[in-house]
């Protein structure tokens, strides 16, 4: 192949990379705005359980998404299988799943709870002074929202926007598993390059230039989010928390919003466990079968322990890393004034599991279960980060200062005061990025350990070979294992 042709070929991939992040963050903007309007405005029956979503994203692993969507649309999926059975159709109606179409409705709706969440935070503290001005003068509500609302909540929804689409852009699972011929990304190029064709330099080509691509939305990311705070201080001082019930003008909307939501967000969740304890001739046949091959197979056990190690490792080692680093920067910025300490922690976000797994395999050449823990660490302790100074920022200075006076070396002052007000921070973290590493599917993949599992490579796995009920079965206990330690940890609030 010339070199003008692979040129062009990667610049087609980059193109389409580009572009299915962006419609796939559209479609979470697009479902997440009336998200937070509903929770932050209106009072119905299941807020709570709406706002409950955000942990989603964070929790359940996109690999348990892929999964729960071929599960439910796919040509042998639920939908598929009903209509089919009330219509008497010979072939599945319902296609759009290995497509474009596929790609970014699965991406969007699994990343609105995100928008969501922080949308509907600053609107509940939202000043509603300009908007009952412009109403007393008559404009109307659309109007209003138009001029006035969009505009203040303009930087909470760009900072939301942004992660998501450094998700989306750095997909993988979701297009290797629904990713058509002529559909892939820049992460999936770079793994056949590098894992198939054993072709390193193309690899690192493409490589190079998602990491530019990637640090340029990340800086833009980080001076955003700066200035959407320094927004929030001025706007949002006179908070409305009131809410009142939905209105007859806006029961069809809510109807139409909540009825998509179930469909492309909760139906695919809720097939992997219906798909997970049923049999392959019939979904009606409730069955623990799944479960029984499993527990009952060595090699999903082997692929549980070696998960549980894993993600213990990691969790500590990230929580340790973003322990110290959060003091250093504490000691050394504690005005939060050298660029070099504040950029260190957004660095990782501009990297990939594909990209940091083929490095790793080009310098190590056979990845190791010490080397993906090492991988795992560097991506994901910026989590752990975020998390612990947050609550270190809470300690005034002139505490600090003072126990420095009185403490005869810097351990006291880690024993003394920073360990114990960062305690609940340092298990939080913890668990988070426990949950982070149990997920992980694609560093796994991509490092080829030998004789070596963890749950969710095991699980897509079993879907490559056509076994959904055992792979939903496997992806009922990855979720619950990922679940509950995050939302365990959610719970390790600081005073």
């Amino acid at each position: 192949m010339s070199s003008a042709l692979l040129e062009s070929r990667f610049f087609r991939i980059i193109v389409f990379t580009v572009v299915q992040a962006l419609l796939s963050t559209l479609i979470a903007l697009l479902a997440g705005l009336p998200a937070a309007f509903f929770t932050a405005r209106r009072k119905f029956f299941f807020r709570d359980f709406l706002l409950s979503l955000s942990s989603i994203p964070f929790c359940i692993p996109s690999l348990l998404v892929a999964l729960g969507y071929v599960s439910f649309f796919g040509n042998a999926g639920a939908l598929n299988r009903l209509i089919m059975h009330i219509t008497g159709a010979a072939e599945p109606p319902v296609t759009f799943l290995y497509s474009l179409a596929g790609i970014v409705i699965c991406q969007g709706f699994y990343n609105f709870p995100l928008i969501m969440s922080t949308v509907s935070g600053s609107w509940e503290r939202l000043s509603s002074t300009e908007a009952d001005a412009a109403r007393l003068l008559g404009a109307s509500s659309i109007k209003v929202f138009r001029t006035i609302t969009f505009w203040q909540l303009l930087p909470s929804m760009v900072s939301a926007c942004i992660p998501v689409f450094l998700y989306c852009f750095f997909s993988f699972m979701i297009v290797l598993l629904f990713g058509s011929v002529g559909t892939t990304t820049l992460e999936v190029e770079i793994w056949q390059l590098a894992k198939v064709n054993l072709d390193f330099s193309g690899a690192l080509k493409l490589g190079a230039a998602e990491t530019a691509l990637a640090l340029f939305f990340v800086f833009n990311y980080t001076a955003i989010e700066q200035k959407a705070s320094s927004l929030r201080g001025i706007s949002f001082k006179s908070a409305q928390k009131l809410r009142c019930r939905i209105n007859k003008k806006e029961k069809l909307p809510a109807a139409l919003f909540f009825s998509a939501v179930f469909i492309f967000f909760l139906c695919p969740l809720f097939s992997i466990i219906v798909k997970g304890f049923s049999s392959r001739q019939s979904l009606s046949s409730f069955t623990f079968s799944n479960f029984l091959h499993l527990f009952s197979n060595t090699g999903f056990l082997k692929a549980v322990h070696w998960t549980l190690i894993t993600a213990f490792f990691t969790g500590i080692l990230c929580t340790v890393t973003a322990f110290f680093y959060a003091l250093l920067l504490r000691f050394f910025d504690p005005k939060e004034k050298h660029f070099v300490f504040r950029v260190i922690p957004i660095i990782p976000l501009a990297l990939s599991s594909v990209v940091v797994g083929v490095i790793i395999t080009m310098t190590v050449r056979r990845g190791t279960f010490v080397t993906l823990i090492i991988a795992q660490t560097f991506l994901y302790w910026p989590v752990a980060f975020r998390q612990i100074y947050s609550d270190l920022q809470k300690i005034p200075q002139s505490t600090i200062e003072a126990a420095r006076i009185l403490s005869r070396t810097p351990l006291d002052l880690i024993s003394k005061i920073y360990f114990p007000v960062l305690k609940k921070a340092l298990l939080r973290s913890a668990g988070f990025c426990f949950a982070i590493s149990a997920g992980d599917s694609t560093l796994p993949l991509v490092l080829a350990i030998p004789h070596f599992d963890t749950l969710s490579l095991y699980t897509y796995r079993l879907a490559g070979t056509y076994k959904f009920n055992e792979a939903c079965a496997s992806g009922v206990v990855l979720g619950l294992l990922c679940g509950l330690i995050y939302w365990g940890a959610k719970k390790l609030k600081a005073k």
